[in-house]
């Protein structure tokens, strides 16, 4: 059993690493980034609720028949006996069943369809209440997917756990609704009952039977173009956006005094000279660069990215890069001297054209090859310093984007 817990607790930390990739490769628009990237306990609601169903198996002639008599008001034994022409045996055997599975009562001195015998008449086959455990936002008011049922879920009581605790200790908590609303649980409203970790033989939501509160660990991020303009919570490799405007004001701001030091240690220890370092509306670090050694600018920073192509120029947006100083939060590099700043811009502009042609369909490509392409588009001097550039900063992706044979580039 203890391993059994232990694989678990893995496969939940697991699905919270699939986050980051997920929203990375996935969720992001052309141009968007990633500002912030968090552990995050969603408040939930975990309802227990009578769900009505539909079966899989259909309804006999003789079921269908007793239900259309009884729903007439013919409800009397000898009456159905002496209608149907069936034994007095069978009919007292199918009623005992249609009474046991609630879809019959009997009141006043006469058998009533019950509300899911006249659902169980309509479609044609029988309707029954099953209890299931439901996940539901209390932030948003909706159901959550199908993999938020595979993370850790922390009831009130629970959260003075120790596993939970060291969660915590990184982890933002987002804010619930004072008053939540059930409007989420409208069955009506859902397009994939599969994909909320609803049957897809569930008709309607009946009462609900219980519940309790508590928090999810999930992953928040902040994304947008050149400022945290969305707000994704990722369940693993589901994922759904909230309304960035509720979320972003409750994200607390880096602590300058404390967080400035320990950024200004890391680029000492990096070999990098700046110039300034200041947080922006968000509260996110922009430092301004002056000089790195070539290893530094080679490092691979965010995303297998080198840190050269992550600095922002008088042309480009620095990109945000994630740091583990900074605990979820990210910081940009902005290049201040003038030979960086064109060996940068060289290189962003190099990308975003070739961008660009991958972006053409393939047969709508006048050239089938992207090094034929480049050397169409830049004369042979232009493509031997890009050819230094990527050497120098040993960027082989935009190496193999490169004519092998410069001196012909132009052919």
């Amino acid at each position: 059993m203890p391993k059994k817990i232990k694989n678990k607790t893995k496969a939940n930390r697991f699905s919270l690493m699939n986050s980051y990739s997920e929203v990375l490769n996935n969720k992001l628009n052309s141009g968007e980034t990633i500002f912030y990237a968090r552990n995050c306990m969603l408040p939930i609601i975990n309802i227990k609720i009578l769900v009505k169903e539909r079966s899989r198996e259909e309804l006999s002639d003789t079921d269908i028949m007793l239900f259309k008599l009884i729903q007439q008001g013919i409800s009397s034994i000898e009456s159905i006996v002496l209608l149907t022409g069936l034994a007095e045996k069978l009919v007292l055997k199918h009623l005992n069943e249609m009474d046991g599975r609630s879809f019959i009562s009997y009141k006043h001195d006469k058998f009533e369809l019950t509300s899911l015998g006249l659902e169980s008449l309509q479609h044609g086959v029988p309707v029954r209440k099953v209890l299931r455990s439901f996940r539901y936002c209390a932030v948003s008011s909706r159901l959550l997917p199908r993999s938020a049922y595979e993370l850790v879920y922390s009831e009130m009581n629970e959260l003075r756990d120790k596993n939970t605790r060291n969660f915590l200790k990184y982890s933002h908590i987002l804010q619930e609704e004072q008053m939540v609303s059930l409007s989420g649980m409208d069955l009506a409203q859902i397009e994939s009952k599969r994909a909320l970790n609803i049957t897809d033989e569930a008709i309607s939501f009946d009462e609900i039977n219980g519940y309790t509160s508590g928090y999810l660990q999930t992953k928040l991020f902040l994304v947008g173009k050149n400022k945290p303009e969305r707000a994704i919570v990722a369940f693993g490799k589901s994922c759904l956006e909230y309304n960035a405007e509720d979320i972003i004001p409750v994200i607390q701001k880096i602590d300058t005094v404390r967080t400035i030091d320990v950024i200004k240690n890391q680029l000492d220890k990096d070999g990098i000279v700046y110039s300034d370092i200041q947080l922006d509306e968000y509260g996110l670090p922009k430092i301004s660069i002056e000089s790195a050694s070539n290893t530094w600018f080679q490092k691979k920073i965010e995303s297998g990215q080198q840190a050269i192509l992550m600095c922002g120029t008088n042309h480009h947006k620095a990109k945000p890069v994630s740091s583990w100083i900074l605990k979820g939060y990210t910081l940009r590099y902005e290049l201040t001297e003038d030979h960086l700043i064109q060996e940068a811009n060289l290189l962003r502009d190099f990308i975003e054209s070739s961008e660009r042609y991958y972006k053409v369909p393939y047969k709508e490509r006048e050239d089938k090859s992207i090094r034929r392409y480049v050397s169409k588009k830049y004369p042979p001097e232009q493509l031997l310093v890009l050819k230094h550039l990527v050497d120098k900063y040993n960027i082989r992706r935009l190496a193999s984007w490169l004519p092998d044979d410069l001196e012909d580039a132009a052919v």
